[in-house]
């Protein structure tokens, strides 16, 4: 029975493959990227198959963040840059095109992450480039501050169970910033 549930679990999630990122497979959860490499040695963990269950079992709601997210990035980004304006009006007038793109990246990175699963990959794939171009422009207090602006925006546009969900990735983004 058990290995029954670990070969449909497998399939379930091959599926998943996403394509191919600096010639590295990646895959929709990284528990399952992982294993993929020792599949011919090692069978999954139970540790591992309830991190696939859970990965399964929240996979709606990642899937209707990841949409919401996509479908209202723009205002998303608008209105977190009128806030900011109020608060940093010359950074805004200044910088508005570098700050939009900079937030959409954000928008965009968490909402597949949140697909995913997973905090790894955000920062691995954007804090680091995040915290050093905002360390270049020297706006590392204001950019928090606007990812803060940024969370309370998504808090009033998406659902509750949705703006849960990237609570964590602000909270990542802001934290970056404080300590660049």
């Amino acid at each position: 029975m058990k290995l029954q549930r670990q070969t449909e679990l497998i399939s379930i999630f091959t599926s998943f493959i996403s394509g191919v990122k600096k010639n590295i497979m990646l895959t929709m959860n990284r528990t399952l990227e992982e294993k993929v490499d020792v599949v011919d040695r090692v069978y999954l963990t139970d540790s591992d198959l309830f991190s696939l269950e859970r990965f399964a079992s929240s996979f709606s709601i990642r899937v209707k963040t990841y949409n919401q997210l996509r479908d209202l990035s723009e205002e998303i980004t608008v209105k977190t840059l009128r806030l900011l304006a109020r608060q940093y009006p010359e950074l805004v007038q200044k910088q508005l095109s570098r700050c939009k793109y900079d937030m959409s990246n954000v928008i965009r990175y968490t909402s597949l992450s949140i697909l995913r699963d997973d905090e790894n990959f955000f920062r691995e794939t954007l804090m680091d480039w995040l915290a050093n171009i905002i360390n270049s422009y020297q706006v590392a207090k204001e950019c928090s501050a606007c990812y803060r602006l940024l969370q309370t925006v998504i808090d009033e546009m998406l659902p509750p169970d949705c703006s849960a969900l990237v609570k964590p990735y602000s909270d990542l983004a802001i934290s970056a910033l404080m300590n660049a």
